[in-house]
């Protein structure tokens, strides 16, 4: 039976608890206060984060893993067959070229796994979507092209609306990626977000926090394929999270909720107050 290793960025988003239950192999990032440097999950937690950006007038900086880390963390399992590795969006980030050299690199090394780089075209829990349905075909024992194939089946069907508290932050982080209304803040409106091809982008424009999490539930009962496994994210809401979760479940009584935080390294551009969902269309 083949063996196949998952690895994915750690803005995935994926707890390390949930990373550990499905055998996925998580690649830091960096986040820099300062002089001081942090890697995601391991030396810095979304609560943490949230707490530190409370008394920062500057927002922190990110880095993706280098080539050096994408090596390393390839060589813990030296002893799977293949390693299929799914990447944030090529369109916001270089870690998908990063991870092409280091693969290069190691083959020219003899390394034996053969390493298959994916570009999800996702970040947070679009990504963490993907990356969970390849990690438990791999469990069950499917080969590398299988795993493949299923990718390049629900790759364009992941759904993923959300909503800010404000824009504040991913105007100042330069990720406001194809957002249209900037000055959201400014005339009293809330964009509803989703993620597709590779950026974020408005889908609509409402008066109201809350109509725009209502919103947000009309975009799972229009797209969503129900019954299935829905990530619930929130950058320090959870109350509001859970909220959420029985809205969609009135609609979908067989819905698989997971209420996750939106992670450290997101969690600088979305600040807190983000509430949103990801599921399959």
């Amino acid at each position: 039976m083949p063996k196949v290793a998952i690895f994915t960025n750690s803005v995935s988003d994926l707890s390390p608890a949930l990373a550990q239950e499905f055998g996925v192999h998580l690649i830091p990032d960096t986040i820099i206060f300062g002089q001081e440097q942090y890697q995601n999950n391991i030396d810095i937690d979304p609560p943490t984060l949230y707490q530190k950006l409370a008394g920062c007038k500057k927002l922190p900086t990110t880095s993706h893993p280098n080539v050096a880390v994408y090596a390393d963390c390839f060589r813990q399992a030296q002893d799977a067959d293949d390693i299929i590795c799914i990447t944030l969006t090529s369109k916001m980030s270089g870690s998908y070229n990063t991870a092409n050299i280091a693969a290069a690199m190691l083959a020219e090394q003899g390394f034996a796994p053969h390493i298959h780089l994916v570009d999800s075209l996702q970040v947070s829990f679009g990504l963490a979507t993907l990356v969970l349905s390849a990690a438990k075909l791999a469990n069950q024992g499917a080969s590398a092209q299988e795993i493949l194939d299923h990718i390049g089946q629900i790759r364009d069907r992941i759904g993923v609306y959300f909503v800010m508290q404000s824009l504040e932050n991913a105007r100042k982080g330069g990720r406001v990626g194809a957002i249209r209304v900037l000055a959201a803040d400014l005339l009293g409106v809330k964009p509803v977000l989703m993620f597709r091809n590779g950026l974020v982008r408005d889908v609509a424009i409402v008066r109201g926090y809350q109509e725009s999490v209502n919103r947000v539930v009309q975009y799972y009962r229009d797209r969503a394929q129900f019954g299935g496994e829905v990530f619930i994210f929130h950058a320090n809401r959870y109350e509001e999270a859970k909220k959420l979760a029985q809205q969609l479940r009135s609609i979908d009584p067989e819905i698989q909720p997971r209420i996750e935080w939106v992670g450290a390294v997101i969690g600088i551009y979305t600040g807190e107050g983000c509430l949103g969902i990801a599921f399959l269309e």
